[in-house]
């Protein structure tokens, strides 16, 4: 329930504080005085829109903020899966600028407009008589079926799974899209990764072709040096090889003189050593000095393939290359991995399906035995609101695809009056008709519901003194399980109230300010006097008035 309202610099208020209680509260003042400001004031609390120019002081912000108690309310786990403090002692906070936005806050803590909405419309439920007429929908006979059947619980998991299955169904369509994209590339992925395999890539033959390529095209100048060689090293009167065998006889013959002359004549032998093992290199070396023209052209040939594969793909390494294979083997399998999925999912959404419909059934077999019962209470509720001959048909029928509410269809139709046909109720109710009707829709929730505080604008604009006294009862009748409160111009409704607010205008020689006042006994004594008689009260008016209150 609202425990407190705080509006600064707001249109015509510079400052009002406002404090509720429990029950049924009335809200009166003249026409013009400003009681659709604090309705307008409340709206933007709980997340409305703001619109141009709602600030008195252009040059001051605008701060909104209203207290409320939450322990009847099942809210905690919302404030806590958005990082908001929770306490039994809430307040929503709405400030506007002078540059024209606006922020939020729940608990001092800044939210989103979106978010403040969410939480505000689960705390507050405004009523006008034009937003009865312009919420011209059935949607909320759904809700009422629902809870006098009693069947939240089920409605709640058949909302949960329908939100899962269309996620599936969102997938699914996503895996099909990209199977059909991968199936019509799978042909010319397959035609490159058969390209690459086929070719038998080794990652470093690339390096080792070049190289044979380079010896066989260069033979005849390496013959030509080898044997240049072979002649320094072994095969002339002055080779190396004859003259370290020289100078190792020398060094034979004086070794005996000196243990220093022994040791240069062992590494000397292993100098022959080295030579001989680079002569038996030499004489086998490692490839064929012959031109074996074909086995070029066979290098050339594998090296070109190389070449354009490397040109092809945009890289420079084989290695490269090799990374190409294997990512275009994984698109190949990732499409045959989309297939299973698509396949998995589509089960998973038969299976869902299944669910729904089987749920659907339930929550409709539920809905067609209570609302024979809706019929009746309706029905009488508006003969004590002088709707005596006022009548209701529930037409529920299924439809083909599943919506929140299940697979029905609910279409209300409704006679005011005896021998009229039956038409849809928001097509042929009147205003005044519609306000009647929603407050009894409201009055039978609340026995089964904690709602939120309900706040109804002059929904008796248009109705009789008669009639709005059974409006008021039904009102106050309400307000022993929720909190209550009416905007009226109504003497009999402001009566009933528990407690009475009165909106007036208050004017100095600037300026014009909005201010709110509660009212004492004698006070109310007065105020409904006035509404009854006008400014000139009689003294019958003032006893009308003691009589209403009492």
């Amino acid at each position: 329930m609202i425990t407190k309202i705080l509006i600064k610099n707001f249109t015509l208020i510079e400052k009002v504080e406002i404090d509720f209680s429990t029950g049924f509260t009335t809200v009166t003042g003249d026409t013009g005085s400003g009681k659709s400001i604090l309705l307008s004031a409340l709206s933007l609390i709980i997340g409305k829109r703001a619109g141009q120019n709602l600030l008195k002081n252009p040059n001051l912000k605008c701060v909104l903020e209203a207290e409320f108690n939450l322990s009847c309310f099942n809210i905690r786990n919302l404030f806590i899966d958005n990082n908001i403090d929770y306490f039994d002692q809430a307040i929503l906070r709405r400030e506007i600028l002078p540059n024209g936005k606006s922020r939020s806050f729940i608990n001092d803590s800044p939210v989103n407009l979106d978010l403040l909405k969410i939480i505000g419309e689960k705390l507050v439920d405004i009523h006008t008589q034009h937003q009865t007429l312009a919420s011209s929908n059935n949607s909320f006979f759904y809700s009422l079926i629902d809870n006098l059947a009693e069947q939240q619980l089920i409605v709640k998991n058949f909302n949960q799974t329908l939100v899962n299955y269309r996620e599936l169904k969102i997938e699914l369509d996503k895996l099909t899209r990209l199977n059909t994209s991968l199936q019509n590339d799978n042909d010319y992925l397959l035609y490159l990764y058969n390209e690459l395999s086929d070719v038998n890539l080794v990652s470093d033959e690339q390096d080792i072709i070049e190289n044979k390529l380079k010896l066989y095209k260069n033979s005849e100048e390496l013959k030509s040096s080898f044997s240049q060689i072979d002649q320094i090293l072994y095969n002339s009167e002055d080779s190396i090889e004859n003259k370290i065998y020289s100078l190792n006889s020398i060094l034979n013959n004086i070794s005996k003189f000196s243990s220093n002359f022994s040791s240069i004549k062992d590494r000397l032998d292993s100098l022959l050593i080295e030579l001989n093992d680079i002569k038996s290199e030499l004489n086998n070396p490692s490839f064929d000095f012959n031109n074996d023209y074909s086995e070029i052209e066979k290098f050339e040939s594998r090296l070109n393939n190389i070449y354009n594969l490397q040109k092809k793909h945009s890289v420079n390494s084989i290695s490269d290359l090799l990374i190409k294979q294997q990512n275009l083997k994984s698109k190949l399998d990732e499409s045959g991995t989309v297939e299973i999925n698509i396949d998995e999912l589509d089960k998973k959404i038969r299976k869902k399906k299944n669910y729904l419909k089987e749920l659907s059934k339930k929550i409709s077999i539920s809905r067609k035995k209570i609302v024979p019962k809706l019929k009746l209470q309706l029905e009488s509720l508006l003969i004590d609101l002088g709707m005596k001959n006022a009548s209701f048909d529930f037409k529920i029928s299924e439809l083909d695809e599943f919506n929140r509410f299940g697979s029905d269809q609910i279409e209300v139709l409704f006679s005011a009056n005896k021998g009229i046909k039956y038409a849809p109720l928001f097509k042929i109710a009147s205003g005044g008709e519609l306000s009647r009707i929603l407050l009894s829709i409201k009055s039978i929730l609340s026995k089964h519901l904690n709602l939120p505080t309900m706040i109804f604008d002059e929904i008796d604009s248009g109705v009789s003194g008669e009639m709005s006294n059974a409006m008021a009862n039904m009102m106050l009748e309400m307000s022993s399980k929720m909190q209550i409160i009416a905007i009226t111009h109504l003497p009999q409704v402001a009566a009933k109230g528990d407690y009475q607010l009165k909106v007036y205008k208050h004017n100095n020689l600037s300026s014009t300010s909005t201010m709110v006042k509660k009212l004492s006994n004698k006070e109310r004594i007065d105020e409904i006097a006035k509404m009854l008689a006008g400014d000139l009260m009689s003294d019958s008016a003032i006893l009308h008035a003691k009589e209403l209150l009492n």
